[in-house]
């Protein structure tokens, strides 16, 4: 092809043109894909924050700024992920050379991961603690984040002092950023073991009431552990198969909603587990001799061992007295624990 002043232009070749691109649609698609997915994620953690906070006002102090923190981590995240995909689809658009660099958002929003990521794990850490009081595990699992965090620091650092795509691509990011993964999904996975095994443990207590609370709970657990680490786990495979492919981005974008979620989910559903009771803010209508109700008396719901009929009284006095404080004291820790 010929310009005006006689200036020939050598035709691109097709198939650099179709290569290209087909790389921009992979990078739009991903990002997009795991944008629409994780900002989702988000929605549900800001109702979830919001039910906590009202539901739950009597909470001790600690755990309400852990809650609020990594709430604002993960707001923080979340607009840092849309900071980069603003750059890289608005601001560099048709510019390729400013497309090779890594925007600072994407820089430190890996580093607001890293740092949810050890709340979550620490959290859940103290929470087997509170069960077992195995130093053993419980100081295994806290390792295993701080593994994960000290690696995730060192990508993040990597990343503000050399913010270009290919080095992403190079082995020493890939021989650092592919063990952050796989020491916080070992975290994951160890976390959901323990605390369905400590769990299941003190199922025995001949009280069914306090068995369905044991079986709920280790059902959450199992739910909640399979999905962080299923989320580890196909971030790290895909960023180590296709270190050059973007289709880690959703997993990415989406390992700290789902850590943040998981959390607020089991705090918020504890009344549910506690047979719907226990209403800290009068939700228990109480109907007068006038006929109007009275919302603010409160009702506490207790769960304790099924006293036998008046009959059978005395043989229940004579085997109560044989019978060791197990099943009534497992019941006062699950209580405390959920």
């Amino acid at each position: 092809m010929a310009t005006p002043n006689g200036t020939i232009i050598p035709t691109p070749d097709p198939a650099v043109i179709a290569a290209a691109v087909a790389e921009v649609k992979e990078v739009f698609a991903t990002s997009f894909i795991g944008f629409a997915v994780s900002t989702t994620a988000y929605g549900i953690s800001i109702l979830q924050a919001y039910l906590y906070f009202r539901n739950y006002p009597k909470d001790q102090l600690p755990l309400k700024l852990t809650v609020g923190a990594l709430w604002i981590l993960d707001t923080l995240s979340t607009i840092m992920i849309a900071h980069s995909l603003y750059t890289y689809f608005v601001l560099n658009f048709g510019n390729m050379a400013a497309d090779a660099l890594v925007p600072w958002s994407f820089a430190l929003e890996n580093g607001l991961l890293t740092a949810v990521t050890l709340i979550a794990q620490c959290y859940y850490s103290w929470q087997i603690w509170t069960i077992s009081r195995n130093i053993y595990i419980t100081g295994i699992i806290f390792l295993l984040a701080i593994a994960a965090f000290g690696l995730g620091l060192y990508v993040t650092v990597h990343l503000f002092l050399f913010p270009t795509v290919e080095s992403i691509g190079t082995h020493l990011f890939q021989a650092v950023s592919g063990p952050v993964q796989a020491a916080a999904g070992a975290c994951d996975i160890l976390i959901m073991v323990a605390l369905v095994y400590f769990l299941r443990s003190k199922r025995r207590t001949n009280v069914r009431r306090t068995e369905e609370i044991i079986d709920t709970l280790v059902l959450y657990a199992m739910c909640r552990g399979i999905l962080t680490a299923i989320t580890q786990i196909m971030f790290l495979v895909l960023n180590l198969a296709f270190p050059t492919r973007t289709f880690w981005q959703p997993f990415h974008q989406l390992i700290s909603k789902v850590y943040v979620n998981s959390i607020l989910a089991s705090l918020n559903v504890r009344k549910v587990i506690r047979g719907k009771g226990e209403p800290e803010r009068g939700d228990t209508h109480k109907t007068s001799s006038s006929g109007m109700t009275n919302s603010s008396t409160t009702m506490h719901l207790e769960f304790l061992t099924p006293k036998p009929t008046t009959d059978s009284a005395a043989t229940y006095a004579t085997q109560n007295q044989a019978q060791p404080r197990g099943s009534a004291s497992v019941t006062e820790d699950l209580k405390a624990e959920i």
